[in-house]
């Protein structure tokens, strides 16, 4: 099963620049969420900042070669509860419930599924969330590198992921069989956070070279790479919704619609 997790930090230009499939018009959104406590101040990647908006994870499945995607899971974090008990699930506990509750009611219904093979954004970069899905579920969490990440290679250097990605810097990079154009790298590597993990260095004409890794696997790097690419479908998937709800009539053109 190859899943994908998407965050509301990237589509809150949903809300605020695009679409929003949270309701039917910006006064409604206000309406309901404001009556539903959902709105609250996040903070944005797209922004650079925190702004005013709905914070969720979705959690999609991708069936096949990729071209059928299945929302499986999604979650609204409730921002600032008042009263007592816990404060909401971040958004990396919110992942690791959806996974968990997902495959374990996939498997009651006697549906026995291989080890998961999970995609996300760097956001989704955590060492906890990254090692549970390889120890719990003997899986393999695919995530894209920063470029402030610290790697030991085998051979004892110490990079950064600014030098994985720099295109002056040579790397034993081999040609795709699946994609003429794309060149990779595979590295070895320890980090002090992650552990042993397997580094990817993605390297593609017209377009910034970047790195992706997870936690060590021998899986080979031709395979990772197709689960990363599928990551494409879902962009399209969104496209798709977006123009078939028509949601360009109902975008939130600021963050006082709220």
């Amino acid at each position: 099963m190859n899943t994908s997790l998407r965050t509301l930090d990237e589509t809150r230009r949903l809300s605020y620049g695009g679409t929003s499939c949270l309701a039917t018009n910006p006064d409604k959104l206000s309406e309901y969420s404001s009556t539903r406590e959902l709105v609250g101040t996040w903070w944005s990647g797209q922004h650079k900042r925190g702004v005013d908006g709905v914070d969720g994870v979705l959690l999609l499945v991708v069936i096949g070669d990729g071209k059928l995607v299945v929302p499986v899971d999604f979650a609204v974090r409730r921002p600032n509860p008042n009263g007592p008990g816990r404060r909401c699930r971040t958004k990396l506990g919110w992942a690791q419930v959806m996974l968990d509750q997902s495959l374990a009611a996939l498997c009651r219904r006697g549906l026995p599924l291989p080890a998961p093979l999970v995609v996300a954004d760097s956001w989704f970069s955590d060492s906890k969330l990254m090692a549970h899905v390889a120890h719990t579920h003997q899986g393999t969490f695919l995530v894209q590198g920063k470029a402030t990440y610290t790697f030991y290679l085998e051979d004892g250097r110490r990079v950064k992921g600014a030098d994985l990605v720099h295109p002056e810097n040579d790397w034993p990079f081999r040609q795709s069989l699946n994609a003429p154009d794309c060149r990779y790298a595979r590295l070895r590597a320890t980090s002090p956070t992650y552990g042993a993990v397997t580094v990817l260095i993605v390297d593609k004409p017209r377009e910034d070279r970047f790195y992706l890794f997870c936690c060590a696997t021998p899986l080979q790097a031709t395979r990772l790479l197709r689960l990363w690419a599928r990551r494409h479908w879902i962009e399209q998937v969104f496209r798709t919704l977006k123009h078939l709800l028509a949601t360009d009539a109902c975008q939130v053109h600021s963050e006082d619609a709220y």
